[in-house]
């Protein structure tokens, strides 16, 4: 069956209380592809991560307890997400080796070079034009960092024909990859999966 419209809305932009139940699900039912693509991140202490669409900030909160991070952030443009985020990372925060920033994820707000690695988790279906974001992705990463793209492809014929096409868009791992090239990443590694009954794919690329 179909997800409605407006919950599919909630799903790309939290927002309310509606919005505040969502961001919990989703913590919940994404969990073992974030840990996934942690492992895939080959972390190690004090590395500057950034999450790109962070959500609900579980992501990072992970990141920090399995090597303790440096000067990372997440960013996102859910103001409900930004506040559970927070709340669930506030030691990192107030020890100021973690913060989060509302944000379109095609204007990343930082310098170049900024982090060394960087992971994006089922957000690549809702950029209208997803090589801006990749570019992004690219520009704040510092020579040789790795970047991790977690997704759902037109593989999967469950989620594109579970999801509104006007608010879901579902790439295939041909597009994802040859996108990565073409904003300047080296050939990219994908590892495919089904977790939890969904084929999940894992684009690994890095920066030269």
């Amino acid at each position: 069956m179909r997800k409605p419209e407006f919950i599919a809305r909630q799903s790309r932009r939290p927002t309310g209380l509606l919005g505040a139940i969502v961001a919990r699900v989703m913590a919940r039912e994404t969990r073992p592809e974030n840990e996934r693509a942690l492992h895939l991140l080959d972390l190690a202490d004090g590395d500057s991560l950034i999450d790109i669409g962070c959500g609900h900030g579980e992501t990072l909160f992970e990141a920090d307890a399995m090597v303790r991070l440096s000067d990372s952030a997440g960013v996102d443009f859910s103001e409900v997400m930004l506040e559970r985020a927070l709340a669930r990372n506030r030691d990192a925060v107030w020890d100021t080796r973690l913060t989060f920033h509302s944000a379109d994820t095609a204007a990343l707000p930082f310098p170049d070079k900024r982090f060394g690695k960087a992971l994006s988790v089922h957000t690549v279906y809702f950029w209208p034009d997803p090589a801006t974001h990749l570019a992004e992705a690219f520009r704040v990463l510092r020579h040789g960092g790795r970047f991790v793209l977690c997704y759902r492809s037109t593989a999967d014929r469950r989620a594109v024909h579970g999801f509104p096409d006007t608010v879901y868009r579902f790439p295939s791992v041909q597009e994802v990859e040859e996108t990565l090239k073409l904003v300047g990443f080296l050939d990219p590694e994908t590892t495919t999966e089904e977790i939890t009954g969904h084929l999940t794919h894992w684009s690994i690329a890095e920066k030269p």
